[in-house]
């Protein structure tokens, strides 16, 4: 029973509330390399390794430009496709995990490095070619049942490329927006984040009002090719080569930030150095090429499934973390490998959220540690994207209506 003492109690009631800032899931779009699938003993992918709620989008790479023709093209034809009741069909078994996943969207890439520029910089100078091209997209897109189409022209004007690569790309983009839109398609794009590359050959306004997405790059900052120990993705360094700076750049030159997907690398950089340093400083120590990587078999590149194997079953390993550029590295007398892990991939995410990108982009899932051997855990680092995205975001209230009652 109240009683007419009783202290008046203030009932707060917050009608109207219309929007809640940072309640929007953030992009994880997701690489599988195409010939992971002929990696040999625990480095072997398939796509029955695929964990499809790991990413919001999975990206099959890659796929070519056949410059006769100016269409797309499969550089294995046996392991995308199934041809006669021949073939791996990778891709046909990607579009499939939709059926298990229904907002999973599955894409394809057209280009990486080995493709080069001189094949897209003479195809995107013609308008005749650029329009066999883009219909040979579309086409092929709802062929597949695919969701999108990212273009990883690496780079123009760079590699053979000429100095009207930069107009002409932008041409492209923008004729493949208008012709995807006829099909609702997903265009993105893949982008360095290093200035000397961004300035020539991208006109960034532009391409960011004909994309869904811009895939930066940001790590291969430094590298065995150096003749130097270096960090592969340093959050922050003393120079430009670093992806805080990347970013801030590209949205300086126009792209939209909540476009951006910050790129995370699931595999490392190694190092021989020549003389182990007497005063323990790893960095920019002089180095001949990286060892051969087991799985993967690369010099100088290392998958993280690979680095965690050797740091967990390998005696003599050192990990340590540099506080300059907020990320691990790890040595055994004359090995040097730079990497990123769930710690370092933490301080990404909050730059993702800080600044209002879209998300992260992963390459790649078959370098993450896929089959759990490290900790016990599958796919460790993608994990950790997809967990922490959507953490540490500011949440702000607007369209809010305060009611007070008093009652006693």
């Amino acid at each position: 029973m109240f009683r007419s003492k009783l202290c008046s109690v203030l009932f707060v009631y917050i009608l109207a509330v219309n929007c809640i800032t940072g309640s929007t899931k953030k992009t994880v779009l997701c690489y599988i390399q195409s010939w992971a699938v002929y990696r040999q003993s625990q480095g072997q992918y398939t796509i029955a390794d695929v964990d499809a709620n790991l990413c919001t989008h999975l990206v099959y790479c890659f796929l070519a430009l056949n410059e006769t023709s100016n269409t797309v093209a499969s550089k294995d034809s046996w392991a995308d496709f199934v041809t006669n009741g021949r073939g791996l069909g990778q891709l046909k078994d990607l579009v499939k995990l939709k059926d298990e996943v229904p907002n999973l969207k599955v894409m394809i890439s057209i280009g990486g490095w080995t493709e080069g520029s001189i094949k897209f910089s003479n195809m995107a100078a013609s308008t005749v070619k650029r329009i066999a091209f883009v219909e040979s997209v579309f086409q092929f897109l709802r062929r597949n049942q695919l969701d999108g189409v990212e273009i990883s022209w690496l780079f123009p004007t760079d590699r053979g490329g000429i100095a009207e690569d930069k107009r002409n790309f932008a041409s492209l983009l923008k004729e493949l927006r208008v012709r995807l839109n006829d099909d609702n398609r997903i265009l993105a794009v893949q982008l360095t984040g290093k200035r000397y590359v961004i300035d020539p050959g991208y006109d960034v306004r532009t391409i960011s009002q004909s994309v869904d997405y811009i895939n930066v790059m940001t790590y291969d900052y430094n590298g065995p090719w150096e003749r130097k120990t270096g960090i592969n993705a340093p959050l922050i360094s003393e120079n430009e080569f670093n992806v805080e700076f990347s970013i801030d750049y590209l949205i300086k030159k126009g792209a939209t930030p909540s476009k951006i997907l910050l790129g995370i690398a699931t595999f490392g950089h190694s190092y021989t150095m020549k003389n182990v340093p007497d005063d323990g400083n790893y960095l920019r120590v002089a180095s001949d090429n990286g060892y051969l990587s087991p799985w993967t078999r690369d010099k100088g590149i290392i998958g993280y499934n690979e680095i965690c194997y050797e740091l967990s079953t390998t005696s003599g390993w050192k990990e340590m973390w540099d506080d300059a550029s907020s990320t691990p590295y790890a040595v055994n007398h004359k090995k040097f490998v730079s990497y990123d892990n769930q710690r370092s991939i933490l301080e990404k995410v909050k730059l993702v959220n800080s600044k209002g990108l879209g998300g992260a982009m992963v390459w790649s899932l078959d370098t993450d540690d896929f089959q759990g051997l490290c900790q016990g855990e599958k796919y460790p680092l993608v994990t950790a994207v997809r967990d922490h995205l959507n953490k540490d975001r500011p949440i702000t209230i607007s369209n809010v209506t305060i009611v007070s009652h008093q009652y006693g």
